[in-house]
C-alpha cells in the first residue's frame, strides 16, 4: 500500500514537471499560426495591389474594344468593295475582249441613238456606244457568255428590245457608278463614325442584292423559254405578256437601285467631305 502511495506521488510530480514545456509548446502553435495568418494577409494585400493597374488599364480596353467594334463594319465593307470590283472587271474585260459580232448580241445592231443625225447605232465603237454596251453587259454579267445570243433573240422576239434594254443600260450604270464611287474611296471610308459606316455597308448589300435579283430574273427567262413554260417558246402573246411583266418588275428594280445609289453617295459626302 505504501508502495503504491509512494508511485502515485512520483507520477503526479512527473507530470507536473512536464505541463510548462506543455504550454509553451501550445504558446508556440499560436505565435507560428499568427505568423502564417499574417504571412498570408499580406499575401492578400500583395494580390489586392496587383490587381489595381488592370483596373486602371480599363479605359485603354474599353478604346481598344471601341475600335474593334469600328473595325468591323469598316472591314466587312471594304471586303464588299474589292468583290464588287472584281466582278466588275469580268464585264469591264468583256467590253475590252469585245468580239466582232459582239457575243451575237443582235440588239445592239437594231438599237440606235435617238436624235442623233448620223443613225449611230449601240454597235457602233464611239464612247457613248461602248458605255452603253459596257452598262448591259453589266446587267448581264451573270449570264454565261455563250447564251448571250440566244438571250438577246428572245429579247428581240418580244417585241420589247427597246424597253427592255434601255432598262439594262440605266440599271448597268447605277451598279457601276457605285463599285467605282466606293472603290475609289475604300482607303478613306475610315473616316466614319461606326453609325455610318453601317448605314453604307446595309446600302451597298441591298444594291449588291438587287443585282443579283435581277440576274436570277434574266437568268429565269432563258430557263422558261427553252422549257416552253406556258407556251411563252411556241406562242408570241404568250411571250410578249411574260416579257411585258418581267420589264414591270426590273422598272422597280431600277428605282431601288437608283435610290440606293443616291443615299450611298450622299452618306459619304455630307459625313467626309463637308
Amino acid at each position: 500500500m505504501k508502495y503504491n502511495i509512494i508511485v502515485s506521488i512520483f507520477v503526479f510530480l512527473f507530470l507536473n514537471a512536464c505541463n510548462p514545456d506543455f504550454k509553451t509548446n501550445q504558446k508556440d502553435m499560436k505565435d507560428q499560426s499568427s505568423k502564417k495568418e499574417l504571412k498570408s494577409n499580406k499575401e492578400g494585400l500583395k494580390t489586392k495591389t496587383t490587381v489595381t493597374p488592370n483596373q486602371e488599364a480599363n479605359p485603354n480596353q474599353e478604346k481598344t474594344s471601341n475600335k474593334r467594334i469600328k473595325n468591323t463594319p469598316l472591314d466587312d465593307l471594304r471586303n464588299l468593295i474589292e468583290t464588287a470590283n472584281i466582278d466588275r472587271q469580268k464585264y469591264v474585260k468583256k467590253l475590252e475582249e469585245e468580239p466582232s459580232d459582239q457575243y451575237g448580241i443582235l440588239a445592239f445592231k437594231k438599237l440606235v441613238w435617238v436624235g442623233n443625225l448620223s443613225s449611230e447605232k449601240i454597235a457602233d465603237n464611239s464612247d457613248k456606244s461602248k458605255r452603253y454596251r459596257k452598262y448591259i453587259y453589266a446587267t448581264l454579267n451573270a449570264i454565261d457568255t455563250n447564251k448571250l445570243k440566244e438571250f438577246s433573240e428572245i429579247i428581240i422576239l418580244s417585241g420589247q428590245t427597246q424597253s427592255l434594254f434601255s432598262i439594262f443600260n440605266e440599271f448597268g450604270s447605277a451598279i457601276d457608278d457605285v463599285i467605282v464611287y466606293l472603290y475609289s474611296k475604300k482607303d478613306t471610308i475610315n473616316k466614319l463614325d461606326t453609325l455610318d459606316l453601317e448605314k453604307l455597308k446595309n446600302s451597298f448589300e441591298k444594291l449588291l442584292s438587287t443585282k443579283t435579283i435581277v440576274s436570277e430574273m434574266l437568268n429565269q427567262l432563258l430557263l422558261d423559254y427553252q422549257n416552253n413554260k406556258n407556251l411563252i417558246k411556241t406562242n408570241f402573246t404568250k411571250l410578249k405578256s411574260y416579257v411585258i411583266e418581267l420589264y414591270k418588275q426590273l422598272v422597280k428594280k431600277r428605282e431601288e437601285s437608283e435610290n440606293l445609289k443616291n443615299d450611298i453617295i450622299s452618306i459619304y459626302t455630307l459625313k467626309v467631305m463637308y
